[in-house]
C-alpha cells in the first residue's frame, strides 16, 4: 500500500479542548457495531463505532481499536475479527460490550464463524475479516482487513449519536411508514394484497428505498408478510389469526402476573386503577363511543403489568402482537362489547391490589375469552377477514 508523507511546518492554530473535541465528534451519528474475537478458547468483544468500508475491490475494511483493550490484543495476536453490526433493537447488547469486563458473554447467544470467532446472535449483518496491515494512531490501533465472509438480513441498524444509542431513522422513511401503516389500518390497501415498492413509491410520492424500509417495518407490526412467491403481501387477519394473537397475549400477561402480583407500590396500584377506569368511561351500552381512544386505553391498560416487570424484550414481544392495530381495524362504534370487559379491569385491579395471583390469572382468563369473542364477531361481520 502506498504512503503519505507526513506534513512539515508548523501551523499556528489555537489549543483544542479534549472535552471540546469529543462534542464535536459526538455530532457525528455513526453506526454501532461490536467487535468479536477469539483466542485459545476465551472470547473477546467490544462495542465500537470507528469501522469504514475500505475497499470493494478487493473487498476490505478498516477498524479502530484502543490500543489497551483485551479486544484488540487478540485480533493483534490473531490476525481474525468479525464485525456484528447491531440492529435497532440492541442498544441493551451495545451497552453490554461498551463496559469492560470479562463476562460479557455471559447469558448472550452466538455461533462460530468459517473463522473461528464469535458471531453474535440476532445482528443486522456480520463480517469475518482477516488483518492484512496494522498502524497505530495515537491511543488507538487501526486494523486494515480483507473480508472473508459476509452475512445481513433485512432490518433497521442502530445508530450511536451524542454519547446515546437510538434508531437511525431518516425523515423519508418515518413519512412513508406512517401513510403506509395508515393506508393499511384504514384498508385502503386490502388485505391479501400483493403490493409492488415502485407502485407504492409513486402513489404515496416517496422514494423506492424509503417504501421497502417501510414496509420492512411493517412485517415487523405483523401488518405485511413477506411471501417469497409474491413479495410484500398485506397480512388478512381472520378468526384465527386473532384467536392465536390473544392468546400469545395471553401467555405474556400470565407471566408477567406472575412477576407483578403482590410487587407493585400503592403508587402504582393507583395509576393501574386509573387506566382500568379510562377505559370503563369509553364503553356505554355494550358499545365503544370512540374506537380510537378506546383502543389507547385498553392498550395502556394491558400494557402497565407487563412494563412493570423491568423486561425490555418480554415488554417488546408483547408490542409486537400489535393487538391495537388489530383492534383499530375491526371495531366500530357498531360493534358488541361487553360491559363485562370492563368488569374484569376492575377486577383484576382489585386482585392485584389483595395481593391474590391465583384470582388475578383467572379474571385473565376469563378476559382473554371474551375478547376473542368481541373480535371474533368483529371479523366475522366483515366478511371473515379484514
Amino acid at each position: 500500500m502506498g504512503t503519505i508523507e507526513p506534513a512539515t511546518g508548523n501551523v499556528a492554530a489555537p489549543g483544542l479542548d479534549a472535552a471540546v473535541f469529543r462534542r464535536v465528534i459526538g455530532s457525528f451519528m455513526s453506526g454501532v457495531v461490536v467487535i468479536t474475537a477469539g483466542q485459545d478458547g476465551q472470547r473477546h468483544g467490544m462495542t465500537v463505532s470507528a469501522v469504514s468500508s475500505l475497499s470493494l475491490d478487493p473487498p476490505m475494511l478498516l477498524i479502530c481499536l484502543n490500543s489497551a483493550s483485551t479486544t484488540q490484543e487478540v485480533v493483534r495476536r490473531t490476525g481474525f475479527f468479525a464485525v456484528n453490526i447491531l440492529a435497532e433493537h440492541q442498544g441493551a447488547l451495545a451497552e453490554r460490550f461498551a463496559r469492560p469486563g470479562p463476562e460479557k458473554f455471559d447469558g448472550v447467544g452466538y455461533r462460530r464463524g468459517h473463522t473461528g470467532v464469535p458471531l453474535l446472535d440476532g445482528t443486522l449483518a456480520a463480517v469475518e475479516c482477516q488483518v492484512v496491515e496494522a498502524v497505530t494512531g495515537g491511543t488507538h490501533r487501526v486494523f486494515l482487513a480483507r473480508v472473508l465472509h459476509a452475512e445481513a438480513i433485512e432490518g433497521s441498524p442502530l445508530a450511536y449519536f451524542r454519547g446515546r444509542f437510538g434508531k437511525l431513522e431518516i425523515d423519508g422513511d418515518a413519512e412513508a411508514y406512517r401513510r403506509l401503516r395508515r393506508m393499511v389500518l384504514a384498508r385502503d390497501l386490502p388485505p391479501g394484497t400483493a403490493v409492488a415498492v415502485s407502485d407504492l413509491a409513486d402513489r404515496i410520492g416517496s422514494s423506492p428505498s424509503s417504501v421497502y424500509y417501510a414496509l420492512t417495518r411493517l412485517v415487523g407490526d405483523n401488518l405485511v408478510l413477506r411471501d417469497p412467491e409474491r413479495g410484500h403481501v398485506i397480512r388478512p387477519v381472520d378468526v384465527a389469526a386473532s384467536d392465536d394473537l390473544h392468546d400469545a397475549r395471553l401467555a405474556i400477561e400470565l407471566g408477567s402476573a406472575e412477576l407483578t402480583v403482590g410487587r407493585l407500590s400503592d403508587g402504582q396500584l393507583d395509576e393501574y386503577e386509573r387506566l382500568a377506569e379510562a377505559t370503563a368511561r369509553l364503553v356505554a351500552g355494550d358499545h365503544i363511543t370512540d374506537v380510537v381512544a378506546y383502543t389507547d386505553a385498553n392498550d395502556a391498560f394491558h400494557t402497565f403489568p407487563i412494563k412493570m416487570c423491568g423486561i425490555a424484550s418480554l415488554l417488546d414481544a408483547y408490542q409486537k402482537l400489535s393487538l391495537p392495530d388489530l383492534m383499530t381495524r375491526t371495531l366500530s362504534s357498531e360493534s358488541d362489547v361487553s360491559e363485562q370487559l370492563i368488569a374484569d379491569h376492575r377486577g383484576l385491579v382489585q386482585a392485584y391490589r389483595s395481593g391474590d395471583l391465583g384470582a388475578a390469572k383467572r379474571i385473565i382468563v376469563e378476559h382473554n375469552e371474551r375478547a376473542k369473542a368481541t373480535q371474533r364477531s368483529a371479523i366475522e361481520r366483515a366478511g371473515g377477514k379484514v
